[in-house]
């Protein structure tokens, strides 16, 4: 580091001779130093000097001392020079703008931008450049709009530097055309105008322009940083992984495969695409990872359903001595717990919480009483919940939701209600927390009492997902009439969710007419899912029309489109085993087949008599049987029998809802063996017991 002393004597005996009015020289000498100062320590040495000096109102200086202190994002000093100005100038000003702005202080920003505006100072090229972010990022519109009269009516010449501002204000706000507008007039442009307008469209899900412009910026440009994360978030909303190989190929070609930033792009980027072991290969690749990088491959393998390299991630992540855990990697290995009912792993991470300190942290608060609830420990959740010092909506949120998806919908009538009373507003979440709640109870008068005033009491206008908790509600209600007749009324378009919900209710049902008719929409909107496809066979199949059956698996098949297989996972000791249906080629299948065969001839003495309807395929009855015998949740359930102690719960995770016959086998599983059953499918909680479910048979 300089020595400040040895600079100020350099820079006065060189000046000396030059300025014999010695103050001038000090001030000199103080701007020429602080000019070249970028760290915190040495700044305050000569801000120091000059106050003793008796150089703290010369606004030229304190500009200069302003701005090196915004350089090293220390804005309360900055704030503080400025506001013992005596005489402040645009530049003060400008200085002060700059500086929230780039310290994310937006709000600030505005406020001392119109308060320059009042006292008679008019920005100019810097100021406006200096301001438009803020006014981005807070998507102030009509103020953009304004500045960008004010500079074209005061006729200055054409700054490159406004007009990328422009651009990139105009994309922040989604007005990609006025963005566009702006950029073809540009006379001049660099590689920050070109950033700007491939941000717009990119930004604006606009991907194929934004390709587009990129190829045409690297005929005359090199490209930064900046561009590709650009194609990078341009990625994530197209969703195509041809496109992501695309740019992916290039950076390796540009040589921007070593740049971090970039490289944890392209991992959340493959990652968005499902190709995870393409995002490891790339995570490997990077010589020193941050903890963004290590959470972003976390939560690829939690959303891939690798629970068990999930872990391994997890441990290692620990083990890393230059990494520290924040609340985002917490949030993510909870959530894996969550979807993976790994109870005991869930508290071990609950138990990191506390040791780290994040209890205070409400939205990882949330995260635990979810892990809680989807671990069908819906007591530990509430104990969990009561006990925070301070719960915001998504905690509310997460509690309701596991109340409904135990069965327990009045109690999630109730938490909504005190919540309300406690003065905590609620959001969309919740509405839509409370709704699927009504609806897994069958609480029809209820739930449409929610629906029907939530603008009136709460303010908050129904959405795709509240329109589809509605026809879901009266839909398992057997009201499949209303159900549509609430869809035709409704005032957008109604999306998948809506249309998928009716549909399961016309399988549920048995209506084959308007099941065919929900099912067009579907294959309209959600071509490539095979999961449509399917129910409306599974329809077909249970009116007994064969050739229904046929042509839509014909149309499946013709679309190389696969059937996501039913999986089950249960944790035995901490370890999370997972099974998928008629998996015999599975290396614990011989133990669990034996065991298998002897549950299904008890609980048949029993009374239990396989539901051959719900196989749908047009096989043999022995291969119907075969079929039932080795579902998913069968298997994992033989196996927590086996590993387990008399009297311990089993709990299973399952992927997709139960089937009618294996709500019948696990009523009697739970009676022959004396044992509770804690199945959790993909919409709610079974709990069996003594031959008797929670759910009251209504599901």
């Amino acid at each position: 580091m300089i020595r400040f002393s040895t600079l100020v004597s350099s820079y006065t005996r060189r000046q000396n001779g030059t300025h014999p009015n010695l103050k001038i020289s000090h001030m000199l000498c103080h701007a020429s130093i602080l000019h070249r100062l970028k760290e915190p320590r040495p700044i305050e040495q000569v801000h120091a000097h000059i106050v003793i000096s008796g150089l703290s109102q010369n606004t030229r200086l304190s500009n200069r001392l302003m701005n090196s202190y915004a350089s090293c994002r220390l804005i309360a000093q900055t704030h503080k020079i400025f506001s013992l100005i005596e005489h402040k100038n645009l530049v003060s000003w400008t200085i002060l703008i700059n500086g929230f702005t780039k310290n994310c202080l937006f709000l600030e920003a505005i406020e001392a931008f119109g308060q320059m505006v009042n006292i008679g100072l008019m920005p100019n090229a810097i100021t406006i450049s200096s301001i438009l972010p803020a006014i981005g990022n807070l998507r102030l519109t009509l103020i953009g709009k304004s500045l960008h009269c004010y500079w074209v009516k005061q006729e200055y010449p054409c700054n490159v530097f406004v007009q990328s501002a422009l651009v990139h204000m105009y994309s922040k706000v989604g007005c990609p055309i006025a963005a566009r507008y702006v950029f073809d007039s540009m006379s001049e442009r660099n590689v920050v105008s070109w950033n700007a307008i491939i941000f717009a469209y990119s930004n604006n899900g606009m991907v194929e322009e934004a390709i587009r412009l990129f190829n045409l910026m690297r005929r005359s440009l090199s490209v930064d940083t900046f561009t590709i994360m650009s194609l990078v978030s341009a990625a994530f909303d197209v969703g195509d992984l041809q496109i992501v190989a695309q740019i992916h190929g290039f950076v390796v070609r540009s040589g921007h495969d070593n740049n971090q930033p970039v490289e944890t792009g392209l991992i959340e980027m493959y990652i968005d695409v499902n190709c995870v072991d393409d995002a490891y290969c790339i995570f490997c690749e990077i010589p020193v990872k941050d903890v963004v990088a290590w959470t972003l491959m976390l939560t690829g393998f939690v959303k891939s359903g690798n629970w068990s390299m999930a872990v391994e991630h997890f441990n290692q992540m620990m083990a890393t001595e230059d990494v520290e855990l924040d609340s985002v990697a917490l949030i993510a290995i909870l959530s894996g717990c969550s979807s993976s009912g790994a109870l005991k792993q869930g508290r071990r991470v609950h138990a990191l919480v506390i040791k780290i300190g994040f209890e205070g942290d409400t939205f990882l608060g949330s995260s635990v009483i979810d892990m809680y609830a989807n671990c069908a420990k819906l007591g530990d959740a509430r104990r969990f919940f009561e006990g925070m010092a301070e719960k915001d909506a998504a905690c509310w949120n997460a509690l309701i939701a596991g109340n409904g998806m135990h069965g327990y919908g009045n109690d999630a009538i109730d938490l909504f209600l005190k919540m309300k009373d406690l003065g905590i507003d609620p959001n969309e979440s919740t509405l839509v927390s409370v709704l699927s709640a009504c609806g897994h109870a069958g609480l029809v008068d209820q739930g449409l009492y929610i629906f029907d005033n939530m603008v009136a009491r709460w303010n908050l206008y129904p959405n795709q997902k509240h329109y589809a908790c509605v026809i879901d509600l009266l839909g398992r209600a057997g009201r499949l009439n209303d159900a549509y007749s609430v869809i035709r009324n409704m005032h957008f378009q109604p999306g998948v969710d809506v249309y998928g919900a009716l549909l399961g209710a016309c399988k549920a049902h048995g209506n084959i007419e308007l099941g065919v008719e929900v099912s067009q929409r579907l294959f309209e909107l959600k071509p490539h899912d095979a999961g449509y496809y399917i129910l409306l066979s599974n329809i077909y199949a249970l009116s007994g029309n064969s050739e229904g059956v046929k042509s839509t698996r014909l149309l499946l098949r013709s679309q190389t489109l696969k059937k996501d297989p039913g999986l089950s996972s249960i944790e035995i000791n901490g370890a999370v085993y997972t099974f998928m249906a008629s998996e015999k080629e599975h290396p614990l299948y011989p133990e669990i087949s034996r065991f298998l065969k002897n549950l299904i001839f008890r609980i048949q003495e029993e009374g239990y008599v396989p539901d051959l309807n719900s196989v749908y395929q047009d096989v043999a009855e022995d291969l119907k049987k075969d079929i039932l015998y080795h579902h998913s949740e069968k298997l994992a359930i033989a196996f927590g029998l086996m590993r387990t102690k008399p009297g311990t719960i089993i709990r299973v995770t399952k992927n997709l809802r139960a089937c009618n016959d294996c709500h019948s086998s696990c009523k009697y599983i739970s009676k022959v063996f004396g044992r509770t059953l804690v199945i959790k499918d993909k919409i709610r909680f079974h709990v069996f017991h003594g031959g008797n479910c929670s759910c009251g048979d209504y599901w």
